[in-house]
């Protein structure tokens, strides 16, 4: 009997379990589902983020960030408009840390990345609880390609992340003041307010964002009755929310003044409608729909939207026929759309219009995503709210069910709507996989990634005391034209150099006088003697071994004429201590020689195919005071000369032998 029972219990449990995995799926189904979404997303970036490095403003901010303490003036830079202190916090961290660090970078992106995705999750189950339709908005943000391809810039992730995290999070808190009207989720949101503001200026525009939503779908009447009522009933929020932006713009616009690169007029009406339609039709709607399917890469290698003409006219019919649809489906979705619209104007066009239009090409600036990067966090809310119910809400479809139609046409109807959607998901999936895949196939960071690992190395095999000529670092690290001279070697690798054992490294813009031993960086990292190269002299003339220079000068012809530029002389010369003058197709130039045989070099702007040179003085003399004829210095030796640029000399060893693989 006790075996029986037992036996008869253990059948029981075993019918039970599955009937409780069921019900347990069922219940936990949602928050599963998006967890494996999130984790894919995340998988899937750490692979990109494996092909991708630092580049360009990332090394003037980490340069920027060990060169100075973690002060206020610091933290409130502002160039082109742009203020971000939470970045520039970040950076300094890191550049503390590990200086160039690119798995520990990415490890911060990743979890910031982590911590915005689960944010979306949070505010989509507030607003319209847990159910599946909520994967579509939280899948159409997780594989956007504006959002992934962006986040792999540094610069561009500890900005957009926490951005967008704020967004999240701001809405979830002020949803739950809305439903609840507990004063303690105002200031939630006004704790994530400012998370948001010190993230980037954009975060300013979370205030309007808010305001938007609540009369728009959390008030009843019409959408311009619907914003008085949202004023006056949830007055305390508003005015919390406001006096926190008001001491923002007071902070932002003291400090705009002193803008790095200050903001400037638009330029003409031309200028910000080609701006506007190309960052709309090339980049946002495209990327939105998992494009832009091709990109390309410009000169600093940074990519560019570059969308096949026939899916970029195909992505703008899509997108018209989704908000056609949910206009046509449900009765205020066209306030979601127009939502997104007056985000993205105020946080996206506003900004580059004002602080980048006027000093970039219209056409160049729109096919960048990262303009847009932070709007596909708007887009998911407003995806979700132009189809979906808010939680505990009545349904507002224009399409209700009767009672008088058959059963078997609304099953139909369903079934076609779930097959249709099914069909757009995996079109959306697909493409973003052939966007992020092309994106993938055109980055190479295997130069930049060997650039500083072999420099690195040269910075701690340098032979003591040497002096460096400061020259731009290859345009895959740092653009010339944008970053001068903060693209330097002297910024770039000399943040390296900063910290034992190399802090007997110096570097000389443009060397002058005597210079035993200059060193210069190649373009791999590795670390030359430097000369200049550049037509010469050649031997003096037939019976002399050199040229004789007195006060009434001599002229010393060149293999070649230059051009007019800022060129350097070279003097290789024997005699007492003097001063010479050096003149090259422009004014005259005086350095100070010392006794013996040396080479002297001497920076000048000219052109031409002759150097002319005289003895200006003694070397006394002239550091006391003017010259006088009884004491003009005897005739010297000048054995060569040489006018060009620097360059690593051809031969003699290298620091390190050879590059270092990235």
């Amino acid at each position: 009997m006790l075996v029986r029972n037992w036996h008869t219990r253990l059948q029981g449990d075993e019918r039970r379990e599955p009937q409780d995995a069921v019900e347990w799926l069922r219940s936990k189904g949602v928050t599963v589902a998006a967890l494996t979404l999130i984790a894919i997303q995340l998988v899937w970036l750490a692979v990109l983020l494996a092909h991708s490095y630092f580049r360009q403003d990332d090394y003037f901010n980490f340069d920027r960030a060990l060169a100075n303490g973690l002060t206020w003036t610091y933290l409130m830079r502002v160039s082109a408009g742009h203020m971000a202190p939470l970045g520039f916090a970040t950076s300094w961290v890191l550049a503390r840390v590990s200086l160039y660090n690119w798995a520990l970078t990415c490890a911060v992106i990743l979890a910031l990345v982590a911590a915005a995705c689960l944010a979306l999750l949070r505010v989509l189950r507030t607003l319209f609880g847990n159910r599946p339709a909520i994967l579509i908005p939280l899948g159409a943000y997780l594989f956007s390609p504006l959002a992934l391809s962006a986040v792999t810039w540094w610069s561009v992730g500890v900005q957009s992340l926490p951005l967008e995290l704020s967004i999240f999070m701001a809405v979830d808190a002020h949803v739950r003041y809305l439903r609840g009207g507990r004063f303690r989720s105002a200031l939630a949101t006004a704790g994530w307010l400012l998370l948001g503001m010190a993230t980037v200026e954009k975060g300013a525009v979370i205030p309007l964002l808010l305001f938007m939503l609540t009369s728009a779908f959390f008030v009843e009447g019409r959408w311009a009755l619907g914003m008085v009522r949202a004023a006056r009933r949830y007055w305390r929020a508003w005015v919390l929310y406001g006096v926190m932006l008001t001491g923002y713009c007071v902070v932002f616009f003291l400090r705009l003044p002193r803008s790095a690169i200050p903001p400037s007029a638009p330029g003409l009406v031309a200028s910000v409608s080609r701006f506007l339609s190309t960052l709309a039709g090339s980049t946002l709607v495209p990327g939105a729909l998992g494009g832009p399917w091709h990109w390309v890469v410009i000169g600093d290698g940074t990519a560019q939207a570059s969308p096949p003409p026939a899916l970029q006219e195909l992505s703008w019919a899509v997108a018209l026929f989704i908000v056609v649809a949910s206009c046509v489906y449900r009765v205020r979705a066209w306030r979601a759309w127009a939502i997104l619209l007056v985000w993205i104007a105020a946080a996206d066009v506003v900004p580059v219009v004002i602080g980048r239009l006027a000093v970039m090409p219209a056409g160049l600036l729109g096919l960048q995503a990262r303009y847009v990067t932070d709007a596909t966090s708007v887009l998911a809310l407003c995806l979700g709210l132009a189809f979906l119910p808010l939680a505990g809400q009545k349904s507002t479809s224009r399409f209700q069910v009767s009672a008088d139609t058959p059963t078997e046409i609304w099953h139909d109807i369903a079934t076609a709507v779930r097959a249709a959607t099914a069909a757009a998901i995996a079109i959306f999936l697909a493409g973003s996989f052939w966007s992020l895949q092309s994106l993938d196939a055109i980055t190479n960071t295997e130069a930049p990634r060997s650039y500083i690992a072999t420099a690195r190395v040269a910075v701690a095999q340098a032979p003591h005391g040497a002096v460096i000529v400061d020259t731009p670092t290859p345009v895959m690290i740092m653009n010339f034209f944008f970053f001068h001279p903060f693209g330097n070697t002297s910024y770039v690798i000399g943040a390296m150099a900063r910290g034992d054992p190399a802090r007997h490294l110096s570097w000389v813009a443009s060397p002058r006088g005597v210079v035993p031993n200059p060193m210069i960086f190649d373009n791999k990292g590795q670390l030359w003697a430097a000369g200049i190269a550049g037509p010469s002299s050649g031997p003096p003339p037939p019976g002399q071994h050199c040229w004789s220079v007195t006060t009434g000068g001599a002229g010393v012809p060149l293999h070649a004429r230059l051009f007019r530029w800022s060129w350097t002389v070279r003097l290789d010369y024997a005699g007492p201590a003097t001063v010479l003058a050096v003149r090259f197709g422009g004014k005259w130039t005086e350095v100070t020689l010392p006794a013996g045989a040396h080479a002297v070099y001497v920076p000048l702007v000219g052109a031409g195919n002759e150097v002319t040179v005289r003895l200006a003085g003694t070397a006394p003399a002239v550091l006391g005071g003017a010259p006088s004829p009884a004491v003009i210095a005897p005739a010297m030796c000048l054995t060569g000369v040489t006018v060009g640029t620097w360059q690593p000399a051809p031969s003699g060893p290298a620091f390190p032998p050879a590059p270092v693989p990235g």
